[in-house]
């Protein structure tokens, strides 16, 4: 896999961020955890929505590789 760099298509920017699937998996593996704790500290039902989290972080692998300019917001894949 080549890690090819690219302006956006629409505003020809060259502030353009590239997210993978390591950057969805932590996201939502780290949202999962801070609901675990919250529900274990707090609010019991965010311990349900905690594993949900999880286990979607799982399923983040299957995500595609996604550019996204900074300055307008547009999305593509690469």
């Amino acid at each position: 896999m080549t890690d090819v760099w690219e302006s956006c298509p629409k505003c020809k920017s060259n502030k353009v961020v590239s997210r993978g699937k390591l950057y969805y998996f932590l996201l939502w593996f780290a949202a999962g955890g801070c609901l675990l704790w919250l529900g274990l500290l707090v609010y019991w039902p965010l311990l349900i929505l905690g594993f949900v989290f999880i286990i979607i972080s799982v399923f983040s692998f299957m995500m595609p590789r996604v550019n996204r300019c900074t300055e307008c917001k547009h999305k593509w894949k690469p």
